[in-house]
């Protein structure tokens, strides 16, 4: 049995600074950060408890754009400048709505986070 639970977060960008939105659900801790300006989508996974990274998950990322088509992403998962992150590349060349429906496979039942971006 697979139990999603799906949570949302909604905010608008108004430059091409980057963007972090938080939100926690069974035990994960999961930081979305995007960089409109590098075209850069990354997932920041903690443990709630510990608050220590969650180094070994699949992440996946399907991504409504603002014309209301979709891309899917693997998201990998890589150490710079001292953090781990799950990330990949995204245009954000488009202004409007981008929702963000982030699949992550820890071990234990998968969780999936919904954030949505206004970029403007």
């Amino acid at each position: 049995m697979i139990l999603i639970i799906t949570m949302l977060v909604s905010v608008t960008v108004t430059d091409s600074l980057a963007t972090e939105l938080t939100k926690s659900s069974h035990g994960i801790k999961a930081t979305l950060k995007t960089t409109p300006g590098k075209n850069m989508v990354d997932i920041y996974l903690y443990d709630s408890k510990t608050l220590k990274p969650v180094k070994e998950a699949r992440v996946s990322a399907k991504i409504t754009l603002p014309d209301r088509t979709g891309v899917e992403r693997e998201l990998m998962g890589m150490a710079m400048d001292g953090a781990f992150s799950y990330m990949n590349s995204l245009d954000f060349s488009q202004k409007g709505r981008y929702k963000f429906d982030i699949l992550v496979d820890a071990g234990s039942a998968p969780v999936k986070f919904s954030f949505v971006l206004d970029e403007k």
